[in-house]
């Protein structure tokens, strides 16, 4: 038989004392069903309740085809009644969660006929995908603005038990999934929704909602958003983090935007000019390396990037080099083994096999010129003496 769920119509009850009913496994993790249970299953995209049974912990909670509610805990607890708690903290934040994310919802279909189509409730993180095709700040400072004002008119939300037949009475946003008994949410004068999550007894507890970011996906807009007290927490950081910015840099918090753009500009200038300096100073130390007449080069440096190594390298042919073997030990070691172009010399690729051998990394090339990505810098030493030792020879 279903089990009796009484956190349909009490949601603040979080200590009950319970009756194990069954016992087994959900998910091959030890789980017991209890006679009557305030703990709710994961489901409506809103995570579950944790918290105790007599000493055994409640670490998920999850219902099946039957509609049997399984606690999953630590290990399976003993004795007839037990204390069970849920842990409060977690519940309201789910509440608060849930019952704005229904009042957030109401907001985009009411000001701009736009569906929710879909809702997760995360542990950090909530989204709802809504039927938009574009979204900006000013169209979510109207929808916080509408959605927060039903939040301070502090309105009772209401719950009713209804049928197939008697849903028709209720002017509910979307259909509901379910069959046979269905629960309606009401957020008086502002949305209706069939709906079996845990919700808040009156909308000022949830205190206020906030949209923090938006990305567009499948033609729609995913919209990340808080509510209560993760609204607060996720404000005091951002506000804490902008001041502490504005305060290093001397800067007014509404002038720390544009400071940053300026200080964007600045970086990616002083980038070009560095990308010309580092370019002439490895010419420079590429044709000392080569010298009159030239020679073959054998260079592993220490700190060099993975493109300057390889710009060394090309460098050094130019400077008329026969061959030349420059790479770096790190932060990313790399080899690189060239051959001037059109000179007689040894098929570079065919060399290959035993260069990843002594790297033990991966590479490849063509018969004038291999890249190795050796394993760490002691395999860019042994890469690199492997291939001077056999040019050499």
């Amino acid at each position: 038989m279903a089990s009796d769920r009484r956190y349909y119509d009490d949601a603040y009850t979080t200590s009950f004392t319970g009756q194990i009913v069954a016992a087994g496994e959900h998910a091959g993790r030890p789980a017991v069903e209890l006679a009557v249970t305030w703990f709710y299953p994961e489901s409506g995209g809103q995570l579950s309740d944790t918290g105790h049974i007599g000493e055994a912990r409640v670490l998920d909670v999850q219902v099946d085809d039957e509609g049997r509610v399984w606690h999953v805990v630590d290990r399976v607890p003993t004795g007839d009644a037990l204390p069970c708690a849920i842990d409060a903290e977690r519940r309201f934040d789910h509440m608060q969660q849930h019952t704005g994310q229904h009042v957030l919802s109401a907001a985009f279909d009411r000001l701009l006929d736009a569906p929710t189509l879909s809702s997760t409730l995360g542990a950090d993180r909530n989204v709802i995908e809504v039927g938009l095709a574009e979204a900006d700040w000013r169209l979510v400072e109207r929808i916080e603005a509408a959605a927060n004002r039903v939040l301070w008119d502090d309105r009772a939300i209401a719950l009713h038990w209804t049928d197939a037949e008697g849903i028709t009475r209720f002017p509910l946003r979307k259909p509901p999934k379910v069959t046979g008994r269905i629960r309606v949410v009401e957020v008086p004068e502002w949305d209706w929704s069939a709906c079996g999550g845990t919700h808040v007894r009156r909308t000022g507890e949830v205190g206020a909602v906030k949209i923090v970011g938006w990305e567009k996906v499948r033609g729609n807009v995913r919209f990340s958003f808080h509510c209560g007290g993760r609204a607060l927490r996720d404000h005091a950081w951002r506000v804490e983090a902008m001041l502490e910015a504005a305060k290093r840099r001397s800067s007014s918090d509404r002038d720390l935007i544009a400071h940053l753009e300026r200080a964007l500009e600045e970086r990616d200038d002083l980038r070009k000019r560095l990308a010309v300096f580092v370019a002439r100073q490895i010419a420079d130390e590429a044709r000392a390396a080569v010298g009159d007449p030239p020679r073959p080069v054998v260079v592993l440096a220490d700190g060099r990037s993975r493109d300057d190594a390889r710009q060394f390298a090309l460098r050094a042919l130019e400077a008329g080099a026969p061959w030349v073997v420059s790479g770096t030990s790190g932060p990313e070691p790399q080899v690189v083994v060239a051959r001037a172009k059109g000179t007689a010399g040894p098929d570079l690729k065919a060399l290959l096999p035993d260069l990843l051998a002594a790297g033990r990394g991966k590479g490849g090339g063509s018969p004038e010129m291999v890249t190795i990505s050796p394993a760490d810098a002691d395999g860019a030493r042994a890469v690199a003496e492997t291939a001077e030792r056999t040019l050499r020879a």
